[in-house]
């Protein structure tokens, strides 16, 4: 398919698009007045029965920690803030006017992933060294993908083969199938609808490292890491980064493994909270979680201190018990319990690998590889599966399955 259709076809899906609400529309432009108050704001919101009841519900959430009971919009209207208010209307006006697009893609895949990709944004936005709004934050992740919305009605099946194919650069294979980037018509989609510019550079450069790690661009860096955290929640709709993007991506925000560890955990909670009240399904814990081995025993051989916390912080939020390295090696209770070793030769010497791999093969214990797709392992390594440094429970689960075979 040419480009010229391709464009026709996407701008095509663009303007038949349902607008968004006209309360959404109406309650962005009382907003843009500098002479707009909050009764103006509620005013707006109690034309509309369906938004009032959401935004009473949202008020009321523990995520406001009011400690009486909201009954009034006005009320509501303080406590969130115009900021809250706008961005609550956008998130839903935006997933109400995306609802009845038809395509061949995963739609559950996909709004697990933006809500994966928000809750983390909006658990991040407190500790990055640059400020950001956190319901700002969750509304720029939600709409991170967009685009690929478009392009999975504009051109289905070339998209589909696009999302079928989880190697490489995602970018370059979009551009080579259908000449556009979802980066590309999410930024474009997002202009058409005069949404505010940061939201626009989300959807454009979240996958750009040079303008994800810039100064300038704190929101774009805040959604690139927490996309991060969203494909290892819920990794089946995109492949994770690298290790060294998401190392650039930590020094820009000024985090810290452990601010990532405490943010899986928080964000899980903000997932069942949100999924409900924007009417997203199957975006839950439960099913996510359905083929976790629970309680299945680990152990990561590393001599990097980061790279172990790294890894563990992982298994652990997948459901998995660390197992000690040293007390592996040493034999004490419980280690012939241990399901999966996993051996990171970034950090291991040859000769170190080469005396590891025959105590490794008198253990009952199943053996992988960390090592990002780019890089070549040890030929004494090749014959074993591996992970990714940043890997998904999906892509976890495929490792112990196949290991049973």
């Amino acid at each position: 398919m040419s480009v010229d259709r391709v464009k026709a076809r996407i701008m095509s899906v663009m303007k038949n698009l349902p607008p968004l609400p006209a309360v959404t529309r109406q309650l962005l432009q009382v907003m843009r007045s500098e002479d707009s108050s909050a009764a103006d704001v509620a005013k707006v919101l109690s034309s509309d029965q369906a938004l009032a009841g959401k935004v009473l519900k949202l008020a009321n959430s523990s995520f406001y920690g009011v400690p009486s009971e909201v009954t009034t919009i006005s009320r509501a209207v303080v406590i969130m803030g115009f900021t809250g208010i706008r961005n609550m209307a956008l998130g839903l006006g935006t997933t109400e006017a995306l609802r009845d697009l038809e395509g061949e893609m995963d739609m559950k895949s996909f709004w697990s992933h933006a809500l994966a990709t928000a809750a983390a944004a909006q658990v991040l936005a407190p500790h990055i060294s640059r400020r950001v709004d956190p319901e700002e934050a969750f509304l720029a992740g939600l709409m991170h993908d967009i685009g690929a919305y478009v392009l999975a009605a504009a051109v289905p099946k070339e998209y589909a083969a696009v999302m079928e194919n989880t190697g490489g650069n995602r970018l370059q294979r979009e551009k080579e199938a259908v000449g556009y980037t979802h980066a590309q018509i999410g930024q474009g989609l997002l202009k058409y609808w005069e949404l505010p510019e940061p939201f626009c550079d989300v959807a454009r450069y979240h996958h750009d490292m040079d303008k994800a790690t810039g100064a300038e661009q704190p929101l774009t860096n805040l959604v690139a890491l927490a996309d991060v955290l969203a494909c290892v929640h819920a990794g089946d709709f995109e492949s994770p980064a690298s290790e060294a993007d998401l190392v650039r991506l930590m020094k820009a925000a000024g985090l810290t493994i452990d601010n990532l560890k405490l943010a899986m955990q928080g964000m899980e909670q903000k997932i069942d909270e949100t999924q409900d009240f924007m009417q997203i399904s199957g975006t839950g814990r439960a099913r996510l979680l359905a083929s976790v081995e629970t309680g299945a025993k680990c152990v990561v051989v590393t001599t990097d201190d980061q790279r172990r916390d790294w890894t563990s912080a992982l298994l652990g939020q997948f459901g998995y018990e660390i197992f000690g390295m040293e007390q592996f090696f040493n034999q004490v209770a419980g280690c012939q319990d241990v399901r999966l070793v996993m051996v990171d030769p970034q950090t291991l010497t040859r000769d170190q690998i080469g005396r590891l791999l025959p105590f490794l093969d008198g253990q009952a214990a199943d053996v992988c590889v960390l090592l990002d797709d780019e890089a070549a392992p040890p030929e004494i390594l090749e014959p074993y599966p591996r992970l990714g440094f940043i890997f998904t429970r999906f892509q976890l689960n495929e490792v112990l399955e196949s290991a049973k075979v």
